[in-house]
């Protein structure tokens, strides 16, 4: 089962996957984390998902070609997470149109990750780090 623990993130995801989490709580949006690492047989079996397993598509990326699939040393080290947000009754809310979703997009985005939400196949839960240039 994919990972759910910040600590499963790049290091330099880490804290601000934490600062984010809590931004999004001062803001009234509760937030949980679905996804932080992914191995390589989940992301497989995702990719399968709509084309070779039953399912909708859920993702274009092979194992090896997410950043939810990323190590350092032999251990996780995600640089990507995914997100819900919980609804009033304690319900996920998944509705993209939501402003929740424009909000946790712009709090991501102001700590300097990609959204998802901003792609041409949007993927509003997704938040990555930029590419690494010497990370």
């Amino acid at each position: 089962m994919a990972s759910r623990s910040v600590d499963d993130l790049h290091p330099i995801l880490k804290p601000l996957c934490t600062q984010f989490l809590a931004d999004c709580k001062a803001d009234g949006i509760q937030v949980i984390l679905t996804t932080t690492y992914r191995s390589p047989a989940e992301q497989d079996a995702l990719y399968a998902q709509g084309r070779t397993a039953p399912g909708r598509k859920v993702t274009n990326a092979k194992a090896g070609q997410s950043k939810h699939n990323t190590r350092i040393g032999g251990k996780p080290a995600a640089r990507a997470f995914d997100i819900a947000i919980k609804g009033p009754g304690g319900g996920l809310n998944w509705d993209a149109h939501h402003r929740h979703w424009k909000r946790v997009g712009e709090i991501g985005k102001a700590l300097g990750l990609i959204w998802g939400g901003d792609w041409k196949t949007r993927d509003a839960p997704h938040f990555e780090l930029p590419d690494p240039t010497h990370t």
